[in-house]
Order: C-alpha cells, then sequence, then structure tokens
C-alpha cells in the first residue's frame, strides 16, 4: 500500500523555485507544464504525476527532494491493507490487543524501516514518529497475554525513531531514544536489538567525534547478554576501530582477532527481522574502517568496496552510505 502524494509538495516547489529566483511564467517555459498547472501544484489543487514531479526535481536540482514526495517514489511496504486496518483497530481499542494486532504493529514499523531506504528521514519522520506515539499509548493501555511482544514493538520503534533524529541532526533526542530502546530491549529478553541499539549509540558518538563514548558503546554492546553472533561480530569490529582512534593499536589489534575468529560461523547465520541488513557482507564496513585507522589502507580498500558493492540496489545510494564512501575514498588517496 502506497501512501498518498505528500502534501508538503506544493510549498517545497515553490519555496525551490523561488530560492532559484524563477518565476512560474519562467518555469513554464523550461518545464513545458503550463503555468496553471505548476499553479495548481503549489496551491495543492491538483497533485502532481511522478513523471512530472521528478522532471521538476531534476530542473530545480532539487536532489531527489520534490521526487521523493510523490506516491509511486515510495516502494510498497510490507503491511498488506488488513494488516493496516488491524494495527489501526489496536490503537482505537487497545485493551481488546491480541497476537494478530501486535503482528500487524509491527508489521506497519518494517514497512517504515523499509521505506527508509529510499524516503528522506524528514518525509518518514512525521509518518513514523504518529506510529511510534499509537505504539506507546496502546502498551500503556493494553492488558493480557500480548503485552510483552507488544512492548518489544515499542523498543524496536523507539530505536528507529532514535536513527531517524539522529538522521536529522537532533543527537541528544537520538542517544536518549537509543538508550531508552536498549534498556528495554534487554528486560524483555531481546538481546539482539539490546545490542544493536547501543552500537547504534556507538556510531552516533563516532560521527560527533567522541572515540572514549564510541569504545565505551561498542563494548557494551559486544557483551549484551542474549546477542545473536552477527551483532557481536559488528560490536566487536568497532569496538577495535574506535580503539585505533584512541591510539590504542595493541587493544584494537586484540579486539579484532577475536572478531575475526567469528566470521566463519557468521557466514551462514540469518539476520534478525528487525536487522534485515546486517549480514556478513555488512560486516566488511566495520571492518575496512577498523583497517583504515590501523595503517591497512589496501586491506580497507578491499573491505569497504566489497562492502559497497554487496549492498542491495536500494541501499547504494543512501545517506548512511556517506561515511563509507567517503572513508573509503581516504583508503584509496592512502594505499
Amino acid at each position: 500500500m502506497k501512501p498518498p502524494v505528500d502534501p508538503r509538495f506544493g510549498a517545497e516547489l515553490r519555496r525551490l523555485r523561488e530560492a532559484h529566483a524563477i518565476s512560474l511564467r519562467d518555469l513554464s517555459a523550461a518545464s513545458h507544464l503550463s503555468k496553471s498547472l505548476l499553479s495548481l501544484y503549489e496551491n495543492a489543487g491538483r497533485d502532481p504525476s511522478p513523471e512530472n514531479a521528478a522532471h521538476l526535481d531534476t530542473l530545480l536540482d532539487a536532489g531527489g527532494r520534490l521526487a521523493s514526495l510523490t506516491s509511486e517514489a515510495m516502494p510498497d511496504d510490507s503491511a498488506t491493507p488488513g494488516e493496516l486496518e488491524r494495527a489501526a483497530h489496536a490503537g482505537r481499542a487497545p485493551r481488546s490487543l491480541d497476537g494478530g494486532a501486535v503482528a500487524s504493529l509491527g508489521s506497519v514499523l518494517a514497512a517504515h524501516r523499509h521505506l527508509d531506504d529510499a524516503v528522506p528521514a524528514e518525509v518518514l519522520w512525521p509518518i513514523a514518529s504518529a506510529h511510534h506515539q499509537m505504539l506507546a499509548r496502546v502498551a500503556r493501555e493494553a492488558r493480557g497475554p500480548h503485552v510483552a511482544a507488544l512492548e518489544l514493538v515499542v523498543a524496536e520503534s523507539l530505536q528507529f525513531v532514535g536513527w531517524l533524529s539522529a538522521q536529522l541532526g537532533r543527537h541528544e533526542a537520538a542517544d536518549r531514544l537509543y538508550a531508552q530502546s536498549a534498556d528495554r530491549a534487554e528486560d524483555l529478553g531481546a538481546g539482539g536489538l539490546a545490542s544493536q541499539s547501543r552500537r547504534f549509540r556507538g556510531s552516533l558518538a563516532w560521527q560527533q567525534g567522541r572515540p572514549a563514548q564510541m569504545v565505551a558503546h561498542y563494548q557494551h554492546a559486544a557483551q549484551t547478554p542474549g546477542a545473536g553472533i552477527l551483532h557481536r561480530i559488528d560490536a566487536g569490529l568497532r569496538h577495535a576501530h574506535g580503539l585505533a582512534l584512541l591510539g590504542d593499536r595493541a587493544g584494537a589489534l586484540g579486539v579484532l582477532h577475536a572478531a575475526d575468529d567469528l566470521t566463519t560461523a557468521a557466514e551462514s547465520a540469518v539476520p534478525d527481522p528487525f536487522a534485515y541488513w546486517l549480514n556478513s557482507t555488512w560486516l566488511r564496513f566495520p571492518l575496512g574502517l577498523a583497517h583504515l585507522e590501523l595503517g591497512r589502507a589496501q586491506d580497507a580498500v578491499d573491505n569497504l568496496r566489497a562492502g559497497l558493492e554487496g549492498l542491495p540496489d536500494e541501499q547504494r545510494e543512501t545517506p548512511w552510505t556517506a561515511q563509507y564512501r567517503s572513508a573509503l575514498e581516504t583508503a584509496q588517496a592512502r594505499a
């Protein structure tokens, strides 16, 4: 099921046009779309076709912002109409919660996470945050044997809105949400989710230039009870990267070798549903970063390139890949 054209399309079109100091008449001439039609777009009098939205996006050098606000720019999500209705019913009547409703609420969250590979955070934020608020309210009011399963969906949602907050530059909020997700997940016995939320805290610290905090979060993530092998390897490799940043080469090499010893077992490991991207190919990214900081430029090149080339098509141009592309450029310059 695809969402409708975002109601902010018109305002964004006008903002971009005015930022380029282009009149409606000039945009009409350049786009071969009538002035009256463009005016209708800007005033929400008519929804643009995906083709026209993409055409205007290119003309106004919008970098995909306009195109992303149309329905066809968003991939089909994994939540069926029946699941969406069941999730809505759970929001209206939380005390009558059953297992199917919890599964539907989780499917909607999973759909939002997959949309994140194609839709900018600023577009997805109002949808995801509204769903999270509903989940939190339902969890507060729900009763019965399915509450623990719902609490796990809430813990995952905390992590996801934290991730979106980080993409929007709201770093303090993101760190707080990650911490809440990790604590709640560990209380529920979901070691993989707890470990992942702690790794997200470590990544945030890395991006902010706080290597000591980065190391602490990754070490905690690696030691989280119940975390699967993929989570432990990812945390270990990133822990090694942090130690290298702090100048502890011997410590970094020791952690790196310990994590590397687990990689054979990881080849057959199945990713958790909430970490669908975490596989043996993904582990090339933290391994490449660790090698780069340890001065092993060619090893860094080989791993970072393999990680980027191994991504599914829908993930190759996502914003989070920029940090790995930048690291690859640095490694290539040093090799």
